[in-house]
Protein backbone atom coordinates (compact mmCIF):
# COMPACT_ATOMS: atom_id res chain seq x y z
CA UNK A 1 0.00 0.00 0.00
CA UNK A 2 2.98 2.28 0.72
CA UNK A 3 4.37 1.74 -2.49
CA UNK A 4 1.12 2.68 -4.27
CA UNK A 5 0.85 5.90 -2.05
CA UNK A 6 3.96 6.89 -2.90
CA UNK A 7 3.90 6.03 -6.81
CA UNK A 8 0.60 8.60 -6.73
CA UNK A 9 2.16 11.31 -4.82
CA UNK A 10 5.14 11.35 -6.80
CA UNK A 11 3.80 10.55 -10.47
CA UNK A 12 -0.38 10.57 -10.44
CA UNK A 13 -2.07 7.67 -10.63
CA UNK A 14 -1.15 6.90 -14.16
CA UNK A 15 1.97 5.77 -12.59
CA UNK A 16 0.82 3.57 -10.69
CA UNK A 17 0.47 0.72 -12.69
CA UNK A 18 0.53 -2.60 -10.71
CA UNK A 19 3.77 -3.50 -12.30
CA UNK A 20 5.15 -0.31 -10.82
CA UNK A 21 3.69 -1.35 -7.40
CA UNK A 22 5.26 -4.44 -7.48
CA UNK A 23 8.24 -3.38 -8.46
CA UNK A 24 8.89 -0.72 -6.26
CA UNK A 25 7.43 -3.24 -3.12
CA UNK A 26 9.89 -5.99 -4.46
CA UNK A 27 7.50 -8.62 -5.28
CA UNK A 28 5.84 -9.95 -8.13
CA UNK A 29 2.76 -8.62 -9.83
CA UNK A 30 1.14 -11.45 -9.22
CA UNK A 31 1.43 -11.20 -5.24
CA UNK A 32 -0.62 -7.89 -5.52
CA UNK A 33 -3.65 -9.91 -6.56
CA UNK A 34 -3.52 -12.18 -3.79
CA UNK A 35 -4.08 -9.62 -1.46
CA UNK A 36 -6.39 -6.86 -3.53
CA UNK A 37 -8.89 -8.07 -6.34
CA UNK A 38 -7.68 -5.32 -8.19
CA UNK A 39 -5.47 -1.74 -8.52
CA UNK A 40 -8.61 -0.11 -7.48
CA UNK A 41 -9.17 -2.22 -4.32
CA UNK A 42 -5.63 -1.77 -3.35
CA UNK A 43 -5.77 2.44 -3.49
CA UNK A 44 -8.80 2.42 -1.77
CA UNK A 45 -7.23 0.23 1.02
CA UNK A 46 -4.15 2.10 0.65
CA UNK A 47 -6.23 5.37 1.45
CA UNK A 48 -8.21 3.58 4.01
CA UNK A 49 -4.85 2.82 6.13
CA UNK A 50 -3.19 6.44 5.54
CA UNK A 51 -6.92 7.81 7.15
CA UNK A 52 -6.95 5.36 10.02
CA UNK A 53 -3.54 6.39 10.99
CA UNK A 54 -3.76 10.38 10.83
CA UNK A 55 -6.95 9.45 12.97
CA UNK A 56 -5.30 7.66 15.60
CA UNK A 57 -2.33 9.81 15.88
CA UNK A 58 -4.91 12.63 16.01
CA UNK A 59 -7.35 11.20 18.76
CA UNK A 60 -4.47 10.19 20.69
CA UNK A 61 -3.71 13.94 21.21
CA UNK A 62 -6.50 15.66 21.67
CA UNK A 63 -8.65 13.48 24.40
CA UNK A 64 -11.68 14.52 26.50
CA UNK A 65 -10.31 16.22 29.22
CA UNK A 66 -8.83 19.35 27.50
CA UNK A 67 -11.01 22.61 26.88
CA UNK A 68 -12.98 22.73 24.00
CA UNK A 69 -10.13 24.98 21.82
CA UNK A 70 -7.50 23.10 23.53
CA UNK A 71 -8.99 19.87 21.45
CA UNK A 72 -9.84 22.01 18.38
CA UNK A 73 -6.02 22.92 18.40
CA UNK A 74 -4.48 19.81 19.23
CA UNK A 75 -6.79 18.62 16.57
CA UNK A 76 -5.66 20.71 14.04
CA UNK A 77 -2.17 20.87 15.10
CA UNK A 78 -2.34 16.95 15.07
CA UNK A 79 -3.45 16.89 11.42
CA UNK A 80 -0.98 19.38 10.24
CA UNK A 81 2.44 17.82 11.98
CA UNK A 82 0.87 14.61 10.81
CA UNK A 83 1.02 15.77 7.24
CA UNK A 84 4.29 17.75 7.15
CA UNK A 85 5.91 14.53 8.27
CA UNK A 86 4.32 12.58 5.37
CA UNK A 87 4.18 14.92 2.81
CA UNK A 88 3.42 11.74 -0.05
CA UNK A 89 0.56 10.39 2.31
CA UNK A 90 -0.70 14.15 2.20
CA UNK A 91 -0.16 14.42 -1.87
CA UNK A 92 -1.69 10.66 -2.25
CA UNK A 93 -4.79 11.88 -0.09
CA UNK A 94 -5.63 15.23 -1.98
CA UNK A 95 -4.75 13.20 -5.25
CA UNK A 96 -7.38 10.36 -3.95
CA UNK A 97 -10.38 12.97 -3.18
CA UNK A 98 -9.88 14.34 -6.74
CA UNK A 99 -9.38 11.09 -7.83
CA UNK A 100 -13.39 8.49 -9.67
CA UNK A 101 -11.99 6.42 -6.50
CA UNK A 102 -12.93 8.46 -4.23
CA UNK A 103 -17.05 8.19 -4.71
CA UNK A 104 -16.02 4.42 -4.49
CA UNK A 105 -14.47 4.30 -1.66
CA UNK A 106 -18.00 5.71 0.11
CA UNK A 107 -15.91 8.29 2.75
CA UNK A 108 -15.70 5.73 4.94
CA UNK A 109 -12.36 6.46 6.08
CA UNK A 110 -12.81 10.16 6.74
CA UNK A 111 -15.69 9.46 9.28
CA UNK A 112 -13.29 8.66 12.56
CA UNK A 113 -11.68 12.11 11.57
CA UNK A 114 -15.20 13.56 10.99
CA UNK A 115 -17.11 11.98 14.06
CA UNK A 116 -14.00 13.22 16.13
CA UNK A 117 -14.63 16.60 15.04
CA UNK A 118 -18.41 16.68 15.45
CA UNK A 119 -17.61 15.77 18.59
CA UNK A 120 -15.50 18.96 19.92
CA UNK A 121 -18.17 21.08 17.96
CA UNK A 122 -21.12 19.47 19.71
CA UNK A 123 -19.38 19.61 22.69
CA UNK A 124 -18.28 22.85 22.34
CA UNK A 125 -22.16 24.27 20.89
CA UNK A 126 -23.23 22.49 24.34
CA UNK A 127 -21.05 24.54 26.05
CA UNK A 128 -22.00 27.57 24.73
CA UNK A 129 -18.39 27.75 23.32
CA UNK A 130 -19.14 27.35 19.75
CA UNK A 131 -21.70 28.98 17.38
CA UNK A 132 -24.91 27.05 16.67
CA UNK A 133 -24.28 26.92 13.29
CA UNK A 134 -24.67 23.65 11.03
CA UNK A 135 -21.74 21.28 11.01
CA UNK A 136 -20.76 21.86 7.40
CA UNK A 137 -20.33 25.65 7.93
CA UNK A 138 -18.13 25.30 10.83
CA UNK A 139 -16.10 22.24 9.30
CA UNK A 140 -15.64 24.86 6.51
CA UNK A 141 -13.24 27.13 8.52
CA UNK A 142 -11.10 23.80 9.84
CA UNK A 143 -10.07 21.56 6.77
CA UNK A 144 -10.14 24.00 3.96
CA UNK A 145 -7.77 26.66 5.52
CA UNK A 146 -5.38 23.73 6.75
CA UNK A 147 -5.35 21.82 3.19
CA UNK A 148 -3.95 25.01 0.92
CA UNK A 149 -1.15 25.80 3.57
CA UNK A 150 -0.41 22.24 3.43
CA UNK A 151 0.03 22.01 -0.27
CA UNK A 152 2.01 25.54 -0.06
CA UNK A 153 3.90 23.96 2.30
CA UNK A 154 4.80 20.98 0.02
CA UNK A 155 5.61 23.28 -2.57
CA UNK A 156 8.35 24.48 -0.15
CA UNK A 157 6.47 27.51 1.59
CA UNK A 158 7.48 27.60 4.81
CA UNK A 159 5.22 28.50 7.91
CA UNK A 160 6.29 29.98 11.01
CA UNK A 161 4.90 29.13 14.39
CA UNK A 162 3.23 32.44 14.69
CA UNK A 163 1.69 31.98 11.09
CA UNK A 164 0.54 28.10 11.77
CA UNK A 165 -0.86 29.93 15.58
CA UNK A 166 -2.62 32.32 13.17
CA UNK A 167 -4.42 30.48 11.13
CA UNK A 168 -5.63 28.07 14.14
CA UNK A 169 -7.23 31.22 15.70
CA UNK A 170 -8.75 31.94 12.74
CA UNK A 171 -10.29 29.38 12.53
CA UNK A 172 -10.98 28.92 16.46
CA UNK A 173 -12.47 32.97 15.95
CA UNK A 174 -15.02 31.41 13.19
CA UNK A 175 -16.12 28.88 15.16
CA UNK A 176 -16.53 30.56 18.66
CA UNK A 177 -19.67 32.45 20.12
CA UNK A 178 -18.64 36.55 19.74
CA UNK A 179 -17.41 37.58 23.04
CA UNK A 180 -15.68 34.37 23.54
CA UNK A 181 -11.81 34.15 22.96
Amino acid sequence: MRAAMDIVAADGFGAATTAAIADRSGMAEGTLYRHFKSKDELMIAAYRQLKADVFERVSAETGDSASIRDRARAMWLGMWNTYCHDLPAFTFGQRFGESALSSQEGGTAHERIMDHLCAIIKDGQVSGEIRDLPRDVLVAFFFPPMMAMLKQFNQGKTWSQAEIDAAIGAAWQAWAVPGQT
